[in-house]
């Protein structure tokens, strides 16, 4: 039997086309043999990517093209799409385009003082000239969607091509028929923060949201009261680095474990299944290191501007990913603290966060807002308004799942028939 050519509707013995677009965009984490199968199953005929040389620069403009601008068929009805997208696409998620360094703060003896010397602190030690929001550098800042556009562009013309153009991809996907995911963590650095953090856990509870906290194992005590509160409205606890000093991920991976392996006791008394690394920094052997002691990673941003990482750094997708071997929940909406590093106040906070929440939502992937309830930043009275806000306009829309960081992780590791790595405690 002759294959039907592309564009040709498929018969009536043909199976249905994956329409679900967070499945193939979860088959990203494959390898390149099982994408290209994934999306031959949505295009009903053999795909593949033709190859060719990948920029390792910050490769986002390759995505800012028509998916299927170019394309060659094959005499089983099948297509080739030239370039390397999914060698580009494991370059942008690893961040391997980004030089990286050491920040010189990771070598004081202390870390970076709290409460209000932080902001002017993280300004001085900031990476980058000129303006914030200019693009490029890449990725662009807030928002930074060509790699996501890109996919789920492939996904529709693929749907088209292959079985008509009246065959388009499911709105909402995420689970009770959403549109996008909606996910609040807070980070409490010190003990003050932990201190702010119960109001601003009562007034988010209140709303409906299921706020996670993310503590250092060291710096404080922890407030057995707070996270007891947290698991009652629905949230979870997870790691926020062993001290906050940025250290860890500039240790071998020897010494990387180790260190996890002395905070097992509160792993396994709190249930942690997650971790967040103080200032966001990580590297190829922490993340290579985590899955043993973790099930996700929720360290990098999808687009983050004067870090003190690079001016520019990010994973440049708002969807969960593999990094070296961990599933990652990208930070996708602007950190307070960075907001307010960056001079942005009262409505022009706002609207910068209401952008990306736009954005995140168009694309269906997930908006994680992660604030500071320390007094210098989202525990001021003034900073938490702002949030609020945005959170009602959110969840008056309806078409967000509202989740915590560790069921998004394990939605996205299900969409692939794939179970999550090692559950926390488990490298004893």
């Amino acid at each position: 039997m002759t294959a039907a050519a592309p564009g040709s509707p498929p018969g009536p013995a043909a199976a249905a086309p994956p329409r679900d677009p967070l499945r193939v965009i979860a088959a990203w984490d494959r390898d390149e043999a099982g994408l290209c199968a994934v999306l031959g199953e949505v295009l009903g005929h053999p795909f593949r990517f033709a190859g060719g040389p990948v920029p390792r620069e910050a490769p986002f403009d390759l995505f800012a093209r028509d998916p299927l601008g170019a394309f060659t068929r094959g005499p089983d009805g099948g297509i080739g799409v030239p370039g390397d997208p999914y060698g580009a696409w494991r370059i942008l998620v690893e961040e391997r385009w980004l030089p990286r360094g050491r920040p010189a703060f990771t070598r004081l003896p202390a870390s970076l003082p709290p409460g209000p010397l932080r902001l002017p602190l993280a300004s001085l030690l900031s990476r980058g000239e000129g303006p914030h929001d200019a693009c490029p550098p890449h990725p662009a800042w807030p928002v930074e969607d060509r790699l996501d556009r890109w996919r789920l562009s492939l996904h529709r013309a693929l749907l088209a091509l292959g079985h008509g153009p009246g065959t388009v991809p499911d709105p909402a996907p995420w689970p009770g028929g959403k549109r996008f995911a909606l996910v609040v963590t807070h980070d409490l650095d010190t003990a003050r923060g932990q201190a702010l953090a119960g109001a601003v856990l009562e007034e988010e509870a209140a709303l409906g949201l299921r706020p996670s906290l993310f503590l250092p194992a060291r710096g404080y005590r922890w407030d057995e009261g707070l996270l007891a509160a947290v698991r009652q409205a629905g949230g979870e606890i997870g790691l926020h680095g062993v001290a906050h000093d940025g250290r860890l991920p500039f240790a071998s991976e020897d010494a990387i474990r180790a260190e996890l392996r002395s905070t097992l006791p509160l792993l396994e008394r709190h249930d942690i299944q997650g971790f967040r690394a103080p200032f966001l920094l990580d590297s190829e052997a922490l993340l290579r290191v985590l899955p043993e002691f973790f099930r996700y990673d929720t360290s990098v941003p999808d687009t983050d501007t004067r870090s003190a990482v690079a001016p520019r750094r990010g994973c440049g997708t708002a969807f969960p990913c593999r990094r070296y071997g961990t599933l990652t929940v990208p930070l996708t909406l602007p950190q307070d603290d960075r907001l307010l590093q960056l001079g942005y106040r009262g409505l022009d906070l706002l609207d910068v966060l209401r952008r990306k929440l736009e954005a995140v939502r168009r694309v269906g992937a997930v908006a994680l807002f992660n604030t500071h309830p320390e007094p210098h930043a989202g525990g001021r009275r003034v900073v938490r308004d702002l949030y609020l806000a945005l959170f009602r306009e959110a969840l008056d829309a309806g078409d967000g799942w509202i989740a915590t960081p560790g069921e998004v992780a394990r939605h996205w590791a299900s969409l692939d028939g794939e179970t999550l790595g090692a559950t926390a405690g488990l490298a004893s």
